[in-house]
């Protein structure tokens, strides 16, 4: 389900989730991501019609990718650096592909296996900036912070709408 996750988004994501669960320090796990991962990869703190309307009130208000995942990293039980956190004590290696300007690992696919950079401030200026309207739950989800600090995953970005640019140039 893209842009919006859907049930095939919902089942998917707990298969990976089945897949990492019961891990060792002994483990690690290979983790591919690219952009579109935001839908295609997602576990919903919030019932998942709900978290559809959301995401539909995100794209139709403006907000650019860095608000949106703002947003829905706190909606998501696996979003935010919570998939490094669930894989624990396994050690993540996480290869990216990004299509978010600046290549910000939290905001590529909102940033699953990478230590969030935002605030709930932030949060609850972009509700108010774009109206949105949440239930209560989710609200109280856009005041929970995401992992800040995540020790057991390694990043590399290996393209981006940036390294395109320049290879496109050359």
């Amino acid at each position: 389900g893209h842009p919006i996750p859907d049930e095939n988004s919902f089942t998917a994501t707990q298969q990976a989730l089945d897949l990492v669960s019961g891990l060792t320090a002994q483990d690690t796990v290979l983790f591919l991501l690219s952009g579109g991962g935001s839908a295609l990869f997602e576990q919903p703190l919030v019932p998942g019609a709900e978290l559809q309307d959301i995401t539909g009130q995100l794209l139709a208000s403006g907000a650019d990718i860095v608000e949106m995942n703002t947003i829905r990293k706190r909606l998501s039980g696996v979003k935010g650096g919570r998939f490094a956190q669930l894989c624990a004590p396994a050690h993540v290696y996480a290869i990216l592909l990004s299509d978010v300007i600046g290549d910000p690992p939290d905001m590529i696919a909102s940033g699953p296996a990478y230590p969030d950079s935002t605030t709930t401030a932030q949060a609850m200026a972009l509700v108010s900036r774009y109206g949105l309207t949440l239930s209560p739950q989710a609200l109280d989800l856009l005041e929970q912070e995401p992992p800040k600090v995540l020790d057991n995953v390694t990043t590399v970005i290996t393209g981006s709408v940036a390294q395109l640019c320049r290879d496109a140039a050359a």
